[in-house]
């Protein structure tokens, strides 16, 4: 009922976003999986390139140590990404908390004023919805 509403109110392009997304799903799932096959036949390439210079087994140790290496690489970039990110936010958790300092300290100092600006909020907020009703 709710999706018939908003696809009326929209225009029906709620139905072609879907749509959309549908066949984009569909045409990324099969890229992927040939870029999947690509990646594997390119690994059996490379080993049995391998094979013919170190032997069957230096060529698989190879490629293990290579796939190692690549996972800790991506591990590392991983560790490094998240741990920016999570100072990013005490930063930002940082600032909100001295603003709300400095808001507190406000209140405290000017408890007039506070009063005032809260008035003032309140009365721009009956006025407007005042407004929209007629």
């Amino acid at each position: 009922m709710l999706f018939s509403i908003i696809s009326l109110l929209t225009g029906a392009s709620v139905h072609r976003t879907i749509a959309r997304t549908k066949r984009n799903g569909m045409f990324i799932a099969i890229a992927v999986l040939f870029l999947l096959t690509a990646y594997a036949l390119a690994v059996a390439a490379g080993a049995i390139w391998l094979a013919g210079i170190y032997g069957p087994v230096g060529a698989a140790l190879f490629l293990a140590a290579c796939a190692l290496l690549l996972a800790i690489i991506v591990l590392v970039v991983m560790s490094i990404m998240n741990a920016r990110e999570a100072r990013r936010a005490r930063d930002r958790r940082a600032a909100l908390e001295s603003m709300a300092t400095v808001g507190l300290g406000l209140i405290r100092a000017q408890p007039l004023l506070t009063a005032g600006v809260l008035a003032a909020i309140v009365a721009a907020n009956l006025v407007g919805s005042k407004r929209e009703e007629d």
